[in-house]
């Protein structure tokens, strides 16, 4: 038995697990891609009819997340947003685990999804040499920052999947895409976590979706200005490269609201606003989420 998810023109099928928990009277169904890109974003749905249940705990790729209700017709539903990374992930089969507590007894729904290899580009560019190795000096810094950012990313408060599409961040069109092999100066550095965005410098960047700001940073070494939002059920967003930011840490925002302006700070070539996914600091392709 199958159901379609469209987010935002790509279909997703996805297998129907079905677990009646007799005891609470609670019918619990988890809908669950069969298949998946290794980089793409999914959504979890766990539909609850009869008895309420509670603790609700999404596990995945070595991480968890809390879900929250929210009420239906019928019951309850929890949602997750989420996805792989093309650092950690490996083509195959890949458990999922809903855990709750339903009768006072604790429950698990497993599923695998089989994941499978996509191809991404390669992208070379050419920089300042102190861009591509960063003096010596500035290790203590760097790895200080980067402390920072991947807490920032590992944000796990409870929640649900966000609404979809997201909101733009800026206008512009994507001058690098996610997944890109990118290469400094002819050395192999890495993969693109996120989507670069053409922006002129001083254009309004827009909260992505409903959140609380976990971290605004400062002229960080790489990222430049930047910003940090938890949106709940370990979904972060993150914006980068900023001229200047006009919330700090612990702002609660709602989607479209003006979080600063796009500028040219950092590691960059040139005005732009890296936009970046991630749940629990796996990054994932942000393109297919986003209104057009």
């Amino acid at each position: 038995m199958t159901f379609a998810r469209i987010i935002r023109g790509t279909l997703i099928t996805a297998a129907i697990l079905t677990m009646a928990v007799s005891q609470a009277a609670a019918d619990v169904v988890v809908g669950a891609p069969a298949t998946a890109e290794i980089g793409q974003p999914f959504v979890i749905t766990i539909e609850v009819s009869g008895e309420k249940i509670s603790d609700v705990r999404f596990s995945w790729q070595r991480h968890e997340s809390l879900l929250v209700p929210e009420d239906t017709v019928n019951g309850q539903r929890f949602s997750v947003l989420t996805g792989t990374d093309l650092k950690n992930a490996k083509p195959g089969p890949s458990p999922l685990f809903v855990t709750f507590t339903a009768g006072g007894k604790r429950e698990k729904i497993e599923h695998s999804i089989k994941l499978s290899a996509r191809k991404y580009p390669v992208e070379k560019l050419d920089v300042a040499p102190s861009k591509v190795t960063p003096p010596k000096e500035l290790s203590e810094r760097i790895a200080r920052e980067a402390k920072l950012g991947r807490a920032a990313m590992q944000s796990d408060s409870a929640g649900q999947a966000p609404k979809l599409p997201l909101v733009r961040p800026v206008p512009g069109s994507f001058s690098s895409i996610y997944g890109k092999s990118r290469y400094f100066n002819g050395e192999f550095r890495g993969r693109h976590g996120g989507v670069d965005m053409r922006a002129k410098e001083g254009t309004p960047i827009k909260a992505a979706a409903d959140g609380t700001v976990v971290l605004a940073g400062n002229n960080f070494w790489f990222a430049g200005n930047c910003v940090y939002i938890d949106h709940g059920a370990g979904f972060v967003t993150f914006y980068g490269h900023m001229s200047k930011i006009n919330v700090k840490k612990g702002d609660v925002v709602k989607a479209g609201d003006i979080l600063g302006l796009s500028g040219k700070t950092g590691r960059v070539t040139g005005p732009h606003l890296h936009f970046s996914t991630a749940w629990r600091g796996e990054f994932f392709d942000p393109a297919a989420l986003m209104e057009k």
